[in-house]
């Protein structure tokens, strides 16, 4: 037996083992810890416990950010994708005129409006449907684009690619609309520029395009400035220009929403949520429309005396400084932008070169001429340089050194006081007090431009029209740091008449007659009346005293006088030919090219003994303003003389 005894040994690397406990025992009976478990070292375990736990904080960190940080907005999301929000317009509110005669007028329509967010996914789905869209409510598939590209932002914000549809489109796209959710038919507005109730209105004045302004698609630019502010959607409307701009807050009102639940085709199922607008708050303008209508119908008289098409006039209360009509020519039809212009009629506006967009009457900015003098009698009086009997001799002219400045007549107007001065513009009377002669000292540059700012020149008399101009005044020190150049007596006697680097705009001229004509009050141009609010409640306008003009009233009396003078003896005698009533005023012709025609110049007050209206009208390159601005003075007095004493 002993034969088969044998030690059998087995080789490490097969040992086995009967349980996982470390008292395990080869056959051999040597100890040996080596179990399953150990196939998986240590530091691995160690390694796959730190990634689980980062991946799971991880996981816990984004569903803090958006359950908690971000849960708002994620739930505004998915909100959006259940719920439909379409704004509702607010009735936008009316202008009318002093007399309360309406100007503006809303009339419903409809709109169709597409929503990026409910567009297909896929570019290639996406493209076909706009194609279809493009195809099934004749808009042309760039516009769509366009108009979705331009507005990527707002993807689930309704954008206007049509406005207005008839009835049969709206029928059309509604039995349609299953196949197309982006489309949606929203009620809207539109703003027309009309006279009158509705049965009795009639076509505005084409001027009043410049007062009122235009309405027309919000831009995006002008939707990112306003985002936060207010309440503005792609699809709205919003005031571009002229009071429908300064006043659009007020106008606008505040729009409403309904909200309407769709399912997961984007088909809208029920109305949900209703929040109504609330209508914007009407304005009563200082504009007398029937003052509109006869201020343009006189202008329009002058230029066609003349030959010419650009021109201005403008109508204010000394009193007060009520506007009460303001013309600029050409101009543009408001209505025009009521439904979308198209590219070519904008480009025609545009680049016509005789910018039927600028309001002359407030922006253009044109030499004075003999219209300023009246200003410089009054400085030159206060001063003490002359006095109301003062003669000064005019013989053709003044020469100084190789220079000889000129009167207009020829022969000069002989022995000149400051009533002649005025009623025939005299030029030597005004060479002598503004730049100085022989004995006499002028006012000078310096005081010149002084008392020009005090009647406002010089700066905007900020009217409430928006763009107004500024005008400028020259003087020494601009010369010299501008062009590097000396201030010559030249320079003085050129600007005592209102020429060289002197600019002034329509509006100033009637602000600072006006303050000459009421005994020195500087008033603030004022367009606003008062406002009236969506509950009937009344906001009054009040007149707003710029300055007073340190001048002393007996002084401004003699320049009212010799502006009367103008009119019984001197350049603008036509207009005694106008019974019961008596006018004061003051030509002008305002050299400004070497090739082109003078600018004609009137300005005038009435009734003198108690003025109610000063008018400034403005022919540019008419020549003389006796021969062209006069004649379209005397056709508005002419009128008017009737319509006060109604």
């Amino acid at each position: 037996m002993k034969l088969f005894e044998q030690k059998i040994i087995v080789p490490r690397r097969m040992r086995w083992v009967e349980d996982a406990s470390p008292d395990v025992q080869a056959i051999d009976g040597s100890r040996d810890i080596s179990f399953i478990g150990t196939a998986v070292g240590e530091s691995r375990i160690i390694f796959f416990a730190i990634f689980g736990l980062v991946i799971f904080a991880l996981l816990l960190a984004r569903v803090i950010q958006l359950q908690i940080v971000n849960g708002d907005e994620w739930r505004a999301v998915a909100e959006r994708n259940r719920v439909r929000m379409q704004p509702i317009v607010a009735e936008r509110g009316i202008i009318f005129d002093r007399n309360l005669v309406p100007l503006v007028a809303n009339a419903p329509n409809f709109r169709l409006t597409i929503r990026a967010q409910d567009l297909p996914r896929d570019p290639k789905k996406k493209e076909e449907q706009i194609r279809a869209l493009g195809e099934m409510v004749q808009v042309p598939v760039e516009k769509i684009e366009k108009v979705l590209e331009s507005f990527q932002k707002y993807r689930y914000a309704s954008v206007v690619i049509k406005e207005p549809i008839t009835y049969d489109e709206a029928v059309n796209v509604y039995l349609k609309s299953s196949s197309f959710p982006s489309l949606t038919i929203e009620r809207g507005a539109k703003r027309s520029y009309v006279a009158g109730i509705p049965g009795q209105q009639e076509p505005l004045p084409i001027s009043m395009s410049h007062v009122l302004g235009y309405l027309s698609r919000i831009s995006p630019e002008e939707l990112e400035q306003r985002r936060g502010v207010d309440t503005y959607y792609p699809s709205d409307t919003i005031g571009k220009t002229g009071i429908e701009a300064l006043f659009e807050r007020a106008l606008r009102g505040v729009p409403g929403e309904r909200g309407g639940e769709i399912d997961a085709r984007g088909a809208e199922r029920r109305t949900i949520s209703v929040v109504e607008p609330v209508p914007g708050s009407s304005i009563v303008l200082t504009i007398d429309l029937e003052i509109q209508k006869n201020l343009e119908k006189a202008l329009l008289h002058g230029m066609k005396i003349s030959g010419q098409s650009r021109g201005s006039a403008i109508a204010i209360d000394p009193r007060d400084g009520s506007i009460l009509g303001l013309v600029s020519l050409p101009a543009y039809d408001s209505n025009m932008f009521a439904d979308t212009i198209s590219a070519k009629d904008y480009g025609a506006l545009m680049t016509d070169p005789n910018q039927p967009m600028l309001n002359r009457a407030v922006a253009g900015q044109f030499p004075s001429g003999s219209v300023i003098k009246p200003f410089y009698a009054a400085a030159a009086l206060q001063e003490g340089i002359v006095t109301p009997t003062t003669t000064i001799a005019s013989s053709g002219g003044l020469q100084i050194g190789k220079w000889f400045f000129p009167d207009w007549k020829a022969g000069g107007h002989g022995a000149t006081d400051v009533y002649k001065a005025i009623a025939e513009s005299v030029n030597t009377y005004f060479y002598v007090i503004g730049a100085g002669y022989g004995d006499t000292k002028g006012l000078g540059p310096e005081r010149m431009k002084k008392y020009l700012e005090y009647f406002g020149f010089g700066r905007s008399t900020d009217s409430g029209i928006g763009g107004e101009a500024s005008g400028f005044l020259q003087s020494p020190a601009w010369k010299k740091e501008q062009k590097g150049e000396a201030w010559y007596p030249g320079d003085s006697y050129n600007m005592s008449i209102g020429e060289g680097e002197i600019l002034v705009t329509p509006m100033q001229i009637a602000v600072g007659l006006a303050a000459i004509v009421n005994g020195g009050t500087l008033w603030k141009p004022r367009l606003i009346d008062y406002t009236i609010g969506n509950d009937g409640s009344e906001v009054v306008s009040s007149s707003v005293v710029e300055a007073k003009v340190p001048i002393d009233e007996r002084w401004l009396e003699a320049v009212r006088l010799g502006m009367r003078q103008t009119v019984t003896a001197g350049s603008a005698r036509s207009l005694q030919q106008i019974k019961g009533l008596s006018i004061a005023g003051k030509t002008g012709t305002a050299q400004w090219s070497n090739t082109k025609a003078p600018h004609a110049w009137f300005e005038a007050f009435a009734p003198f003994e108690a003025p109610e209206i000063v008018t400034v009208f403005l022919i540019e390159e008419g020549k003389e303003g006796s021969s062209v601005a006069v004649p379209a003075a005397r056709e508005f007095y002419s009128w008017w003389s009737t319509y006060r004493k109604n």
